[in-house]
């Protein structure tokens, strides 16, 4: 089927474009329409031989610029972005649809990895760092791109099927571009199935708390579990976290999930012995919500659960969106004995001096620098983080464990705990049970 025939036949069974149809740009013109117009133009002016590829392309993270250095510069680099960087590649013909999202068209000949090339193009100009006064703002960006072979296809058709692609490659981690083809329509069906089903499946309590074991390096026993979510669906089966949380946040379901799997999680926790500790985590949006914290309080008091043997998982992002309520919440929470890690740490924005003012008391090293340690960099780097946190006292975490290579290593470092495939992956509630017990002298 062409993509304009596979683009038709899908637009009455999900959403369109994310982009506001309000959308409006200096002149009047909507961006919908100049994008229209500007296709319009450039099929007339291709040559024979010429194809049309759209690529829409939405800047990962931006809303750490706008925090950290303010929305009039953040304004600053999004003029930047479309006036400086894409402005100066000749064959591109850019526009600034809405926020940080740029619609970029241009004419090839050739085959799809000459139009990726150029996609390649466009993020290596955004790559490139801007100065703004005191600041430098290093910029990455999401791509998703469609071929437009046929000059029938409306914008609205292509920035349907961009936007299915854009967001392939931001469920892949962002950074990176994907290009549209038909089989993206059968995960939209996919997730529309599961936006109609997650609101029954909270209420029936089919997403449940998984644990995955955190070991003592030192003798292989383990302390403790971190709990993740997983969803029982009833005609697809178990999925993890990465099928449905984006849905979560989408729906705006984080706090009823956090508050449902905080108080399955307590439950579970007191069948354990008494050392054992459990960790949760809460993202940078929850944490900076006061009101979260007390509700989290009222849950663990209720529960019985000793409040030393919670451990609240945060991540360094965190630490930017508000840095004075992240402080409050995590000041309340230490102050009836919770404990707070920081997890994925030496892979985001936190600076030292943020690390020492928090009262971090646990430090987690991110699975990307474990799986680098057949470099003799990631070794290095590796140390450095089990040296700073035994000079702080912050008794360290090496997450994403799964050769006995790599326990061997932390080992000889001295790094406190362990966590991965090697020890153990997510189990049920029962399983981690009886394994709480029989490691129970």
């Amino acid at each position: 089927m062409s993509i304009s025939g596979t683009i038709k036949s899908a637009l009455g069974r999900g959403s369109r474009s994310s982009l506001p149809p309000s959308a409006v740009m200096s002149n009047g013109f909507s961006s919908r329409q100049r994008l229209q117009q500007a296709l319009d133009e450039m099929v007339e002016a291709r040559e024979p031989v010429d194809r049309l590829a759209l690529l829409l392309i939405d800047l990962d993270r931006f809303d750490l610029v706008n925090d950290l250095c303010g929305p009039a510069k953040g304004d600053a680099v999004l003029e930047i972005v479309a006036r400086q960087r894409l402005g100066s590649i000749r064959t591109v013909r850019s526009i600034h649809l809405a926020a940080d999202k740029f619609a970029c068209l241009f004419p090839f000949a050739g085959d799809e990895a000459i139009a990726l090339a150029l996609a390649d193009t466009v993020q290596q100009v955004i790559r490139e760092p801007i100065l703004l006064g005191e600041h430098v703002v290093y910029l990455t960006a999401s791509g998703g791109m469609v071929i437009a072979d046929e000059p029938a296809l409306s914008a609205d058709d292509l920035l349907h099927a961009a936007s299915l692609a854009l967001s392939h490659a931001q469920q892949a981690g962002g950074e990176t571009v994907r290009c549209f083809c038909p089989e993206m329509f059968t995960d939209l069906d996919d997730r529309t199935e599961l936006e109609n089903d997650l609101r029954t499946s909270l209420m029936r309590g089919e997403i449940l708390p998984y644990y995955q074991p955190i070991i003592l390096l030192d003798n292989s026993r383990p302390k403790g579990f971190e709990a993740l979510a997983r969803w029982h669906h009833p005609r697809q089966g178990l999925l993890g976290p990465d099928r449905f949380l984006p849905i979560v946040d989408d729906m705006g379901l984080d706090r009823d999930l956090l508050f449902m799997m905080l108080r399955q999680v307590c439950r579970d926790a007191r069948d354990w012995p008494a050392h054992f500790t459990v960790s949760i985590n809460i993202s940078p949006a929850q944490l900076c919500d006061p009101d979260n914290a007390v509700m989290l309080l009222r849950i663990l008091f209720a529960s019985g659960l000793a409040p030393g043997r919670l451990i609240v998982e945060i991540t360094e992002s965190a630490l930017i969106h508000n840095l004075a309520s992240a402080h409050e919440t995590i000041r309340s929470l230490r102050n009836t004995g919770v404990r707070i890690a920081l997890d994925d740490f030496g892979t985001g924005y936190a600076s030292l001096s943020r690390l020492c003012n928090l009262e971090i008391d646990h430090l987690k090293i991110d699975r990307t620098l474990i799986q680098s340690l057949d470099r003799e960099a990631g070794r290095k780097l590796v140390k450095a983080v089990v040296d700073l946190g035994r000079s702080l006292s912050m008794p360290v975490t090496a997450e994403g464990i799964e050769t006995p290579d790599h326990a061997r290593f932390l080992r000889d470092l001295d790094c406190a705990f362990g966590q991965g495939y090697y020890f153990g992956r997510p189990e049920p509630a029962d399983a981690a049970r009886t394994r709480a017990l029989s490691s129970h002298p």
